[in-house]
């Protein structure tokens, strides 16, 4: 393992990192989203096909009038579909953090080995995304700026349960600590991050639209819609996961010298091991 290069950063220099980090290793984080999101895509891109077609023959078959089984047939596969997502999306984000996390502080796993380090924390990670997700709304529908200094102080919940293994609770508590004092900083990150998100899924489909007239009749516009929104998700997750990863480490390095810490670890471990060159 590498000795980590930690230190104290601005958000220009996070967002820095943050894209060297990417270079470095975008083959891994790129696989980490596609072996989850692909299949969830292509799933429910055939289901969706399928349950067009089916409407469409009810309706010729029944005037405008679709039969009760087509309608449950539809929710079942909404909220089939719905849960899969979430499950997807959870576990995707929670082995990019473990990944990102191993990558910054100089260690290295395979894709295999972050999706099973994860998996044992799904359902807290599932728990606190909901926990996150019902505090913010109410303090949106109560008044705006609450839910907008909810969600800056929660947004760390599911790093701190990956990285530091605490629960749902205990997550949007650390989160919270480490936040508070920061929360310009964490709201240009985080605007920062969105609108290059955004700009990457506006490229997607500019990019994507001489193509698609010579598509049209022989594949559905609605497939080319799927195949360059699942393109633009596998592409922009690994940089909302790792911004945030470098900056919870940011902020501990900041409030709890976690650099020294690692570095003290550092010099524990090459301590026996020059005892022992020199015992030689």
């Amino acid at each position: 393992m590498a000795d980590p290069d930690l230190a104290p950063m601005s958000v220009t220099q996070i967002l820095d990192r943050t894209f060297s980090l990417y270079r470095q290793h975008w083959p891994r984080f790129l696989a980490i989203v596609a072996v989850v999101q692909v299949p969830i895509s292509l799933i429910g891109l055939v289901a969706g096909i399928v349950m067009g077609v089916s409407i469409g023959d009810t309706g010729a078959q029944m005037g405008r009038q679709i039969e009760g089984a087509v309608i449950a047939a539809l929710v079942i596969v909404a909220f089939v579909g719905f849960i899969v997502a979430i499950l997807g999306h959870s576990l995707c984000n929670a082995a990019l953090i473990r990944s990102v996390s191993e990558s910054y502080l100089g260690g290295d796993v395979t894709v295999g080995q972050a999706y099973r380090t994860v998996l044992p924390r799904l359902v807290s990670i599932i728990v606190a995304a909901f926990l996150v997700g019902a505090v913010t709304m109410v303090g949106l529908l109560l008044c705006v700026v609450p839910g907008v200094f909810l969600m800056l102080w929660l947004c760390l919940t599911i790093t701190a349960i990956i990285v530091e293994d605490v629960g749902p609770l205990q997550g949007m508590s650390r989160s919270k600590q480490l936040v508070s004092g920061n929360l310009g900083k964490v709201f240009v990150l985080g605007l920062l991050v969105m609108l290059i998100s955004w700009a990457v899924g506006i490229a997607a489909q500019f990019l994507g639209a001489p193509a698609s007239p010579a598509l049209i009749g022989a594949v559905p516009s609605i497939v080319i819609r799927q195949l360059l929104s699942l393109a633009a998700t596998v592409v922009t997750a690994p940089i909302s996961a790792t911004a945030t990863v470098l900056l919870y480490y940011d902020l501990r390095i900041r409030k709890e010298a976690f650099d020294l810490e690692m570095l003290a670890k550092s010099m524990g471990r090459a301590g026996p091991e020059a005892a022992s060159g020199s015992a030689l």
